[in-house]
Formats: structure tokens, sequence, C-alpha cells
């Protein structure tokens, strides 16, 4: 109805509505029923912008509110959510064996036996066969016991997949299995396809294109006033740029109007600035500009 509680994320079930508010991580899948926002799916999707959601959109759990309170109605248990598919594939990875495993368990109960057998023998045999001391007869087999140790020889498999895999998933990179794992020594090339797998994953202004008439200090200078009162990433990347490796000063705008999903209209000095989307700022004047270069 009308009242907010709020609960475990164990008591929810289907159907249920959630509000998120700007700045939580959405509890659970579902789809949005009322208000809109920019949803931050890195952690999923590997995406480096956020995306914009609107009514009917589909958020997954474990994603982040960037801007917008929304109501979502629930469409999965949590145990079925995207977020749980994925901690569920790294459990299962754990217990999948490796190659190298499987061949070390395969003569490992055997291996223990023997070596424990040759100790008990060096503990007595040397002292009556070779005169050694009682003393160095010991602690020549305890050197044989640890330089032998069975349990070295098991433990050297199992302890470092486990921890390659769980560290793995803490940083993003999620292995099916330790023969996955292993197969990694033998790659001769490897393919990237995600945003963020070999770059930071956050948008960067690498060139500036103006036309000739226009000043282009001048430019940047009044479209990054404009967007520093922006929060949206790249808005963000264009005042970094301009600040940081430009250094030039920005001005305070006198208005600013914020289109969710295409862009921003502020004012200044007297005139009107649209940054945003071509079809927000005009699509055919964009697919004309420096023949057709902004649809590169």
């Amino acid at each position: 109805g009308d009242q907010e509680e709020i609960v475990s994320i164990s008591d929810l079930q289907i159907g249920d509505l959630l509000l998120v508010k700007p700045g939580e991580r959405v509890p659970s899948d579902g789809i949005v029923v009322s208000g809109q926002t920019t949803i931050d799916q890195a952690a999923i999707t590997g995406e480096s912008v956020p995306v914009l959601k609107q009514l009917d959109d589909e958020v997954f759990a474990g994603t982040v509110n960037v801007k917008g309170a929304i109501t979502i109605k629930m469409t999965k248990p949590s145990a079925e959510t995207l977020f749980q598919k994925i901690i569920q594939l790294v459990q299962t990875a754990q217990s999948e064996k490796s190659p190298s495993q499987l061949f070390i368990e395969r003569f490992e109960g055997t291996y223990v036996k023997i070596v424990l057998s040759v100790v008990a023998v060096m503990l007595f045999l040397p002292h009556y066969v070779l005169g050694w001391s009682w003393t160095e007869t010991f602690y020549r087999a305890m050197i044989l016991l640890v330089v032998a140790s069975p349990c070295a020889l098991v433990a050297s498999i199992t302890p470092a997949s486990l921890s390659a895999i769980s560290n793995g998933a803490k940083k993003g990179i999620l292995f099916k299995g330790g023969v996955h794992l292993e197969r990694l020594s033998h790659l001769s090339a490897i393919a990237f396809d995600k945003t963020g797998t070999l770059t930071k994953g956050k948008p960067e202004v690498t060139n500036v294109i103006v036309r000739s008439d226009m000043n282009e200090q001048e430019f940047l200078v009044k479209i990054a006033s404009i967007e520093r009162q922006s929060n949206h990433p790249l808005a963000q990347s264009i005042v970094e740029f301009v600040k940081n490796k430009q250094e030039l000063t920005l001005v305070q705008p006198d208005s600013l109007e914020d289109v969710p999903g295409y862009g921003v209209i502020g004012s200044l000095q007297g005139d009107t600035w649209k940054i945003g989307k071509a079809d927000f700022v005009g699509k055919e004047d964009a697919a004309e500009f420096e023949n057709g270069i902004s649809s590169t």
C-alpha cells in the first residue's frame, strides 16, 4: 500500500514493490514501475556509463542507483537473481577439481604410507647398521620427514586453486573451475571484449573538434561550466579534462535544466546551450558536422 517498511531480502516475495533511493543498491531483480534514474551496472554487465532506467525497464540485484528514486516490482526470488547466480558460479568453481589435483589424489594415499614407513625405518635402522647415535638418527629421520612431507605435496594444489578462484571473484574475474585456471599457463593469445577489462571503465576526453569559426578555449570553458552542474559520467569527464588538462577557469551558469537520458540545457552569458545526444541537440546538424564525424 502506501506504507514503507524495511525488511530482510529473504522475506521478499515476487510481486513486492521495492523503493530504491539514490545511492542504494538494487536488492533484487525486477522492473521499474514508477520513477526514472540511472543505474550503474558495471559490476554485472561491465558497462562503464550508468544506464537510464524508465518505466518497465529491467534492473538487476547488486547494481547501484546513481540518481533518482525508483519503485521496482520484484520479478525473481533472491535465490534466482543474476547476482546470486554469480555467487553460485564461484562456489561451483571451487568444488571442481583441476587435472593437477586429480593427478595428486591418485597416488597421495600410497605416497603418504611410503614416506611414513621409510621414516619409521630411519628411526632405528641407521643406529644399528651404520652406528649412528640415537640423536643423529632421530635428527636425520625428522629431516627426511620434513623434506618428503606428504602434507606439503597433498596441500600444494587445492589451497592455491581455491585462493585464486576466490580472489579473482573479489576483483570481478570469474573462473568456471580449476581446470580453466590452470589452462592460463598454456595460452598463447587471448581476446577481451568487456569495457573495464583492459581499461579503467571510465570515459575520458581524448580529442576535441570545433567549428573553424569558434575559439576552442572559449567553447571548452562554456561547455565545462554547464556540465559541472551535472553528475553524469560523461559530464564529469569533460569537466575533468578542461580543469586538469587544459587548466581553464570555469564560470557559473545562469540556469541549468537536466533532461534525463538526453543531456542538459544551460544558459550562460545570455546564450542558451544544448549539450547531449544528437537527437537532443539536432540530429541533422550533428550528422552534417565535419562530414559526419559525430557518427563514427
